[in-house]
């Protein structure tokens, strides 16, 4: 069940973005997509089911369950905005960007070895430490997203392509830079912060590798926010700091990760 239902999710996703970039080039509106990525975020919310069926349940601080849990946190959370933040011209991106976390969750669903036996299982706190951190992630992950399509709207603009029709507005990419950005560093903020607390309680040394990145992670980002949520400042100038704080944030989450099994 689980395995199927990751599938079918990023099937999906990848359907939507195709959908939505060749009705696109049509000239025509993506509606379908966000109906789409609703349904695959259904789909895969019977995964995470799933998950807790099996004997014993793959705990969510697994890596694999916490790419999938981003993934469909990313898709949830546009789903979510989709009105008041006007993107649904967005909708394949964050389709796309959905299933860049799910395949390979799914991937490692499959390759993983037995879950933590029992004695060893998460506590409270580690779920907190997870679900914070990951929902952090996916709101910087979509923060990210809309500096990146700002600083491209912004370029074609000054170059009069074509490419800036097929974008949200700028104003639309600011505020939903701005919102996700403001959320998405309060809850990384926790998500450290339990970090802490889950180590310390189990024992062990919490100044590990993956949390020192994670602390400089953060400390990065204090510049975008500085700019844009306590100063409000508005342009190229914040979303370039929060593109350039989500690819060290990137690879303190996933990439020190990768190295590490990879030693």
């Amino acid at each position: 069940m689980t395995l199927l239902a990751h599938g079918l999710a990023t099937a999906l996703y990848l359907f939507a973005a195709f959908l939505g970039w060749t009705r696109r080039s049509a000239g025509r509106s993506p509606r379908a997509v966000s109906f789409i990525i609703a349904f695959a975020t259904l789909i895969q919310a019977c995964g995470f089911y799933g998950l807790h069926l099996q004997d014993p349940p793959v705990p969510l601080s697994s890596f694999p369950a916490a790419l999938s849990l981003i993934g469909w946190l990313i898709a949830l959370t546009w789903l979510a905005v989709l009105r008041r933040l006007r993107l649904r011209d967005a909708g394949p991106w964050v389709g796309f960007l959905a299933a860049s976390f799910t395949l390979p969750a799914e991937i490692g669903l499959q390759l993983s070895a037995s879950p933590l036996p029992a004695e060893a299982a998460p506590v409270a706190w580690s779920h907190a430490h997870v679900l914070l951190g990951t929902s952090g992630f996916a709101l910087l992950t979509l923060s990210s997203l809309a500096g990146l399509g700002y600083l491209a709207k912004e370029r074609a603009l000054k170059r009069r392509r074509g490419f800036a029709l097929s974008l949200p507005s700028l104003e639309s990419l600011d505020r939903a830079e701005h919102v996700t950005l403001a959320l998405g560093f309060a809850l990384l903020t926790l998500g450290v912060a339990t970090g802490f607390a889950w180590g310390v309680r189990q024992g062990l040394d919490p100044w590990t590798r993956h949390t020192v990145f994670l602390l400089a992670a953060w400390a990065v980002y204090l510049l975008p926010v500085g700019a844009r949520v306590v100063r409000q400042q508005q342009g190229a100038w914040p979303a370039r700091g929060v593109v350039i704080g989500f690819v060290f944030l990137a690879f303190s989450y996933i990439g020190i990760r990768l190295l590490g099994s990879m030693a």
